[in-house]
């Protein structure tokens, strides 16, 4: 999929609280403060608690596509930059800047420091950052590299009734504007999600309070899915390859998808309904089904906006058990608004197109994008892409 590009002002952000910075290595060295935030600290009925400190890992190798007389074409490596997209600070998340460290190998040999170059994007969509890493001109058949960072991430709390009770805004602020529009995957100005909305809501979507509407309307969304792949991890000759994406429409259409496509159609149909969301991919150690190992993996869930409190956070994935039993949305949902284990969860962008201008990701969303001028076949290449986080502990507000 085709990732687009929007442009969003930029405005102050500051380190997380009680975070002790990383090592930063002298290629990926950055300034002390970033013009690019995706949040503001939550206002009541939101609270946040529970910070924890986590280190972060995105690890990708990109493989020269082989031929069909089994041999591998050679990458022409020219002027190509590899784009790792950053939620500096957002509502339940913060990134220490001066954490951010990047590590590349060309065919097998790491690039050494000196000649290492890293540059930033700010004032990207949804108030994101990207950190550019700078491949070394070559031919060759492999490349890797690295972006760690530390990041402190809270739990979120709301006072349901207090939220029930917030009316709807003349105007939507400006903070959240970008998240009433149509974006790659999210085709909320489609017909059909209007209809959707108007069939979930009975026509009088503006009866009941945003809290309430967006309860509704995710409810019927996710019971619109027949059948969910809760994993929703691509994997290729069985190495990860990123996420299992089709877009809101086509999943709505279909009734089935990807964890990844139910959340971007919750977006979809909230945006629909006037109501600004957006997609949060991140990252987040995962349970196998017998509960007896676990691996970090890509995840997603969603936040809409509440007027006078901020980004409300929920999880698509975790609701579709839980709110099929007919639980009213007068009640609270676990993970709607409360969510006890958002602060395990990493955002690593908005969305699933890349945020930089011109930029292109592989066939399917993995964390990272390209510019490149150099001859390189993204729609052949192979790429392996792995995550890693590790727990620093319990964080002080």
């Amino acid at each position: 999929m085709d990732p687009g590009a929007a442009l969003v002002a930029a405005l102050l952000c500051t380190p997380p609280v009680g975070a002790p910075p990383a090592p930063a290595a002298p290629s990926a060295q950055a300034p002390a403060a970033f013009s690019t935030i995706s949040g503001r600290p939550p206002e009541p009925p939101l609270k946040r608690v529970e910070p924890r400190i986590w280190d972060a890992q995105l690890n990708a190798s990109v493989y020269a596509p082989v031929m069909r007389d089994g041999q591998v074409q050679t990458m022409a490596l020219s002027r190509i930059m590899v784009w790792m997209p950053v939620v500096l600070q957002s509502t339940w998340s913060q990134v220490s800047p001066d954490s951010i460290r990047t590590e590349i190998w060309v065919q097998g040999e790491k690039a050494p420091n000196a000649k290492l170059r890293t540059t930033t994007r700010q004032g990207l969509a949804q108030g994101m950052m990207a950190v550019g890493i700078a491949i070394p001109d070559a031919n060759g058949q492999s490349i890797k590299w690295t972006a760690a960072w530390t990041e402190q991430c809270w739990s979120s709390v709301v006072d349901e009734r207090a939220a029930a009770a917030i009316t709807w805004p003349a105007e939507w602020p400006a903070e959240a504007q970008e998240s009433l529009k149509p974006s790659p995957g999210i085709e909320s100005g489609h017909e059909d999600f209007r209809k959707f909305v108007d069939k979930a809501s009975g026509g009088n979507l503006r009866a009941v309070t945003p809290w309430i509407a967006a309860k509704e309307l995710v409810r019927a969304t996710i019971q619109a899915f027949t059948a969910v792949d809760a994993d929703g991890t691509r994997v290729e000759n069985g190495f990860p390859r990123g996420i299992v994406f089709n877009g809101a429409w086509n999943a709505m259409n279909a009734g089935t998808g990807s964890c990844h496509d139910v959340a971007a159609a919750c977006v979809a149909v909230l945006r629909a309904a006037g109501i600004p969301a957006r997609v949060v991919l991140g990252m987040a150690e995962q349970s196998n089904s017998a509960g007896t190992s676990q691996r970090t993996r890509f995840i997603s869930w969603c936040e809409f906006f509440l007027p006078g409190a901020g980004w409300v956070p929920f999880s698509p994935n975790d609701l579709r058990g839980s709110i099929r039993g007919g639980i009213t949305v007068d009640r609270p949902w676990k993970n709607f608004g409360t969510w006890d284990d958002l602060n395990r969860c990493l955002p690593i962008c908005y969305g699933f197109a890349s945020p930089v201008p011109g930029a292109v990701t592989m066939p399917y969303p993995a964390g990272y994008a390209w510019t490149a001028n150099g001859v390189i076949d993204l729609s052949r290449s192979s790429d392996v892409v792995t995550l890693q986080i590790t727990s620093r502990g319990r964080a002080k507000e």
